[in-house]
């Protein structure tokens, strides 16, 4: 898909992804096995680098993390336009809010930048 988008823009645009993924420094992505945070229809959630790399690889340059936060119970939480059963605070470990009710690392909020050379 990011090909397709590459192909789409003109030279010297700017793409802006607004993605939810995973913490960590690695270049991979989670492949949640069912469910990821009580989600259904989840099926990657990279880390900044594997989505840096995942731009790189499409021909973007100069890209840019300029937001990069844990994923706030405020931001997702049920409320009478959400058609939504349950929050984020409802999805995530009652132990440990690092973690997902699957046991997965906690979503984070990612927005970064991309020009197309």
């Amino acid at each position: 898909m990011l090909r397709k988008i590459h192909k789409s823009m003109k030279s010297g645009s700017y793409l802006f992804v607004d993605c939810q993924g995973i913490p960590g420094d690695d270049h991979v992505a989670l492949f949640p096995q069912k469910r990821y945070a009580n989600m259904k229809g989840v099926y990657f959630l990279p880390t900044i680098a594997a989505l840096k790399n995942w731009l790189s690889r499409t021909q973007f340059n100069r890209v840019e993390v300029f937001f990069s936060e844990p994923l706030s119970i405020e931001e997702q939480r049920i409320t009478e336009w959400a058609d939504i059963n349950t929050s984020l605070n409802e999805s995530l470990d009652a132990n440990d809010k690092t973690k997902t009710i699957e046991g997965y690392p906690a979503p984070h909020r990612f927005y970064l930048r991309a020009r197309r050379g």
